[in-house]
């Protein structure tokens, strides 16, 4: 099976995957679903006639567009958004979704990033005029616009746990407890409709929990708090240990929680903290200052994004290089991690094990590392700084070259920022799993999962690189680990990411060098 064929089956899995959610988003026969499943089919055909023997080459690269489009595209949106790119992630919906529908879905989507993140505001901002009660709720819930909430009609429980968990915290806001009970009992008999569902379960246990923080049932809240859904928010938990609190007449131990959870909220729920603190005469607590705000991440997102292009410009522009009577391209000749190649000119020189990352197979490969980078970088930088990033991505792509070059018995031309988007991810798996910061158990556990994933494609696909893989993710679990045995401070991370991205340049300028020869 070739690269271009198990990238294309790749693509349609996936998109098959994605159909059933995509569908909740937008009805079953309009844009935003049509499109994703014809895209999944094309790339089906194309790749299992490729799988079978019979060639399809004119087809590859419209079947492979139509898959990034429609395929890969609401799949990015979201990090696009959690990423702050808001404008961004609207402009590009716009660009591929033409009818109200389908820009309607790719709104929706939005709408639920920005009830993810607590903002309500945005929520309804982004909410298509054609929009049901469902997610205006949920909004109108965070805003603490009670009334709003129960001027609704909602669709059936079964089709809107989430929505109708609102209700019920409206219901208790305004003091209406019976009937928060009796929607509460609802909730709880919804779970035995269907198939198992996941928002439903979500909203049941946090309703019941909301009666019992109403009620001041303190120990059973602790006790649900042994094994919370997933998708809550700590902040949340936080709130109705206070709010039992409260009720329980311990206003010391209410604003503990109260403060605990202005420290874990988002930035858009904070001010609702601190007023239920201002009612308790009790400060908020003073936060640290954002260690990072996303400019590294962006800026290596970029690096990559620039050598592609360059890279593409080369191999454009120098055809007919030939390497022991193989065709080869301009950029593995300048940049890529060689292993075993006879007669492959600088084979062993010390810049390939950082320009290797920034050479790329194609556009998805390109396009998964930069998405991945964008989502995970992101997260790295607030929590550690830009120099932790640098650092972190560095070291696992040279890990990633080294554990390679030490592993691999066969040929080899190593591409990609795989290994140091794998260290990026080694780094904060470590420092979660050290610093146990309220919530980092549900990173942790994401984190697993995801890593799980990308070692199943690791084994599985042929062109996907192993032990770069682990050398990377390796390597970024050493820095992190290490580096909470040295000083605190920002100024190391400072110096180290610096030297980090001197390295970086320094590679990418040699492997310019050499390019400029073949050229």
């Amino acid at each position: 099976m070739t690269q271009e064929t198990a990238l294309l089956l790749v693509f349609a899995l996936l998109g098959f995957a994605s159909f059933g959610w995509l569908r909740r988003l937008a009805p079953p026969l309009s844009e935003a679903p049509l499109k994703l499943l014809m895209a999944a089919l094309f790339a089906a055909t194309v790749g299992g006639s490729a799988l079978l023997g019979a060639a399809t080459p004119e087809l590859f690269w419209p079947s492979l567009a139509a898959a990034i489009a429609w395929i890969g595209v609401p799949l990015l949106l979201p990090a696009l958004a959690r990423s702050g790119r808001w404008g961004a992630a609207r402009r590009v919906a716009r660009l591929l979704y033409w009818s109200d529908p389908g820009r309607d879905a790719m709104a929706r989507l939005l709408t639920q990033v920005a009830l993810q993140q607590g903002d309500g505001a945005r929520a309804l901002s982004l909410l298509p005029q054609r929009e049901g009660a469902s997610m205006a709720a949920q909004a109108y819930a965070l805003q603490r616009d009670w009334a709003a909430v129960l001027e609704l009609e909602l669709p059936p429980i079964e089709l809107a746990p989430m929505a109708h968990l609102s209700r019920l915290e409206a219901l208790l806001a305004l003091g209406e407890l019976q009937p928060a009970r009796s929607l509460a009992e609802r909730l709880r008999a919804s779970l035995e409709v269907g198939p198992p569902d996941p928002l439903r379960y979500r909203a049941t246990i946090l309703g019941e929990a909301l009666i019992d923080a109403e009620e001041g049932n303190l120990r059973r809240l602790q006790e649900t708090l042994q094994e919370p859904p997933e998708g809550v928010p700590v902040a949340r938990w936080y709130e109705l240990l206070a709010r039992a609190s409260v009720r329980i007449a311990n206003p010391q131990q209410a604003a503990r929680f109260y403060r605990e959870a202005y420290r874990t909220a988002s930035e858009a729920q904070r001010p609702i903290y601190a007023a239920e603190l201002e009612r308790l005469e009790v400060a908020p607590p003073e936060l640290p200052p954002r260690v990072g705000r996303g400019w590294a991440t962006s800026a290596l997102v970029g690096l990559i994004g620039l050598s592609y292009l360059g890279q593409v410009v080369l191999d454009v522009s120098v055809l007919g290089l030939m390497l022991g009577g193989q065709p080869i391209a301009a950029s593995s000749l300048a940049a890529a991690f060689v292993v075993g190649v006879a007669g492959f000119p600088l084979s062993e020189a010390p810049w390939r094990y950082l320009s290797y990352a920034l050479l790329h197979g194609n556009l998805l490969h390109i396009g998964f590392n930069a998405w991945v980078l964008l989502d995970l970088g992101r997260i790295v930088e607030a929590r550690r700084g830009p120099g932790y990033l640098w650092v972190a991505f560095v070291l696992g792509a040279v890990v990633g070259a080294l554990l390679t070059a030490s592993m691999t018995v066969t040929p080899t031309l190593l591409v990609g920022a795989s290994g140091g988007v794998l260290g990026v991810a080694g780094a904060l798996l470590a420092d979660a799993s050290r610093r146990l910061l309220p919530g980092d158990r549900q990173l942790l556990r994401g984190l697993v999962q995801w890593l799980a994933l990308i070692a199943f494609l690791s084994l599985t696909l042929p062109f996907v690189s192993w032990w770069g893989h682990l050398g990377g993710l390796l390597g970024g679990l050493a820095w992190g680990f290490a580096r909470q045995g040295l000083p605190k401070g920002r100024r190391l991370d400072s110096f180290l990411g610096g030297v980090a991205a001197l390295a970086l340049a320094w590679a990418l300028g040699q492997a310019l060098r050499v390019a400029s020869l073949l050229w």
